[in-house]
């Protein structure tokens, strides 16, 4: 058996639902497209800022000859989780689910490369997932996980675009897979659904826009931004949540992005009472707990002011003495918007 076929017989083993393979050669293409995309500034800022660095796989492993790129479907059907609740709450999009991706996704990159470095010597590998500076979606791309989408989501054929993306770039020569071909529907639900309007034809992004960027973004929102938000507490799922490729899709087997110990709805008082030590036991192993604290309470304050539900006043008032400052502007505007004007 080839070495390439020994990996993908191994990557099931260990439940990885997605494997390709492309080169370790610079993404010349991808150059002029992020450029475009910088120019006009719709970049997120938490991308990596060195383009060359995007696009060429060898500036961060000299010796990378091939790079590893794997999908992990996260998709649970949710109408079988959520639990009718008389309280306020917030919503987890499906990539706070359960365990953090990023230490799933490391796990299995790295027991991989265990498995290959019995398989070949003097092998060599760097593993990424969401923090190396490459393009994941682009290299989940060119691997054949999928076909971009209107909403600039890779989509497979049975995981839609349910799926996290994790890549390695190893020092060995393996013979790469092709693109699939472009397969979506064109019919434009995910650009109007967007609640930031972060979607345009010909799949223009604007990152800042997106509403999973604002609920981590720490500047100050604007009032319309503040109002995309909805109650949303980290991520947005609309553009997928819309798309006719992601209906009948195919169930996470593994039990890893079930949510468990933090549910895919947060009660807002829980979150805005909750102490720091309570906050790092519940969200620290969490996508959703890098932000910190105070951003994601702060999301909950814009929520109970987009939810405009009486009873969130007196949730809100006692953080009228809050001491953070940008904390009382939040819960200010929120109580403006529940009718009750008061003096900060």
């Amino acid at each position: 058996m080839k070495l390439k076929e020994e990996i993908i017989e191994y990557a099931k083993v260990i439940g990885i639902d997605l494997i390709g393979f492309t080169t370790a050669e610079p993404c010349h293409e991808l150059k002029l497209i992020l450029e475009e995309r910088k120019s006009m500034g719709h970049l997120s800022g938490f991308e990596e800022d060195n383009i060359e660095l995007r696009i060429n796989p060898k500036a961060t492993m000299e010796t990378a000859k091939t790079i590893i790129v794997i999908g992990q479907s996260y998709f649970t059907d949710d109408k079988k989780l959520q639990k009718e609740s008389s309280e306020i709450y917030v919503e987890l999009a499906r990539t706070a689910w359960g365990r953090d991706y990023h230490i799933v996704l490391k796990e299995k990159l790295h027991a991989l490369g265990a498995f290959i470095k019995s398989k070949a010597s003097n092998f060599e590998f760097k593993a990424f997932v969401d923090t190396g500076p490459l393009v994941d979606r682009y290299l989940g791309y060119k691997a054949g996980l999928g076909w971009f989408g209107c909403n600039n989501s890779l989509i497979n054929e049975e995981y839609g675009s349910w799926f996290f993306i994790g890549y390695m770039l190893i020092n060995i020569e393996i013979e790469v897979d092709e693109p699939l071909s472009n397969k979506c529907k064109g019919c434009r639900k995910c650009i109007e659904a967007c609640p930031g309007k972060a979607l345009q034809d010909k799949q223009v992004f604007n990152a800042k826009k997106c509403v999973s960027y604002l609920l981590q973004a720490k500047n100050e929102l604007t009032e319309e931004e503040r109002s995309s938000m909805g109650n949303r507490l980290y991520g947005c799922d609309v553009c997928q949540t819309v798309c006719p490729h992601n209906k009948n899709v195919k169930q996470a087997a593994s039990e890893d992005f079930v949510p468990k110990q933090l549910s895919g709805r947060v009660s807002i008082e829980e979150l805005l009472k909750m102490s720091n030590k309570d906050f790092q036991q519940l969200f620290s192993a969490n996508a959703s707990g890098w932000r910190g604290k105070k951003v994601l309470q702060r999301n909950a304050i814009v929520a109970l002011g987009n939810l405009k539900d009486e009873r969130a006043i007196p949730l809100l008032l006692p953080l009228l003495k809050d001491p953070r400052e940008d904390i009382r502007q939040y819960v200010k505007w929120a109580l403006d918007k529940l009718g009750v004007g008061v003096q900060v």
